[in-house]
């Protein structure tokens, strides 16, 4: 069985040896110093405790197009991308619809994390086809113990939620080396494990997602010129800035432009550096 195969049954795949134990550390230097740099900026809200949007016991770190151009090695990497355009082209006109990148971030738990409740991240469960596929780089060991990947085989093909605060018998432990990617559609039940040990355990999360579905945050509005200005035309298209609606009649009339949008000004905050190659 095949790597489309497996996801179209099973509602996921994993893809082993990726990367380099050396690009992994690479990439965690990044993450850990684009931690320290910036979560004290972070928004937050009270009412996000117990939820599934409390980051208080892991770290994590948004937007990563935006701090350095490397990582579209992984955003764009043709392993991936294959396995990606096949279940996310599925269906539509011609299956020549355009998907992109509609969520980047990346999060480590920490000793005591206590793991997610089973969850979907595509809004609607049960439907026809993939609307979002989730990619999860290992770029540390995913161990029983460090809070590795929860899912339930065949359940993206399920038409509930999954039910608060409960696990299922039948779901799987997603452990693997360093430097291997897990793919899922995100209407798969699935949910981080729970860390009792103080090892790192950073994992990049990416969401791609067929043209017409919101993106977690506004790359229009968040991205640097001196990172726009670095991107290749398919790198544009990746992060969807020809998705961007028109603004009136005027200006254009379909919401699929031929020509990447400019990003707004924007600069982050106490920006100390931009990274540019290992």
């Amino acid at each position: 069985m095949d790597s489309v195969e497996h996801f179209f049954k099973h509602g996921y795949v994993v893809v082993p040896n990726l990367l380099s134990a050396e690009k992994c550390a690479y990439f965690r230097r990044l993450l850990e110093s684009n931690y320290t740099d910036y979560a004290e900026h972070y928004a937050t809200a009270s009412s996000d405790k117990g939820t599934l949007s409390d980051k208080s016991n892991e770290k994590v770190v948004f937007n990563l197009h935006n701090k350095s151009v490397d990582w579209f090695e992984l955003f764009e990497h043709p392993r991936i991308l294959a396995i990606v355009s096949a279940v996310l082209q599925q269906g539509s006109y011609q299956q020549k619809e355009p998907y992109y990148l509609n969520n980047i971030s990346a999060r480590c738990p920490l000793l005591g994390y206590p793991g997610q409740q089973l969850h979907i991240d595509s809004g609607l469960p049960g439907v026809n086809y993939c609307l979002k596929a989730n990619v999860v780089w290992l770029l540390d060991d995913f161990t029983a113990l460090n809070g590795a990947t929860r899912i339930v085989p065949g359940s993206h093909n399920w038409t509930s939620f999954p039910p608060d605060g409960q696990r299922h018998p039948d779901e799987v432990l997603i452990t693997g080396s360093q430097g291997s990617a897990l793919i899922f559609n995100a209407n798969l039940w699935h949910g981080g494990g729970a860390n009792v040990t103080d090892n790192s355990r950073w994992a990049l999360l990416l969401g791609y997602a067929r043209w017409f579905i919101k993106p977690s945050f506004d790359f229009l509005q968040n991205t640097p010129d001196e990172i726009y200005q670095q991107l290749t035309d398919a790198q544009k298209r990746l992060l969807g800035f020809h998705l961007i609606p028109p603004k009136d009649e005027f200006t254009r009339l379909r919401r699929i432009s031929a020509q990447p949008a400019q990003p707004a000004p924007y600069q982050l905050p106490q920006h100390k550096q931009i990274y540019k190659g290992s």
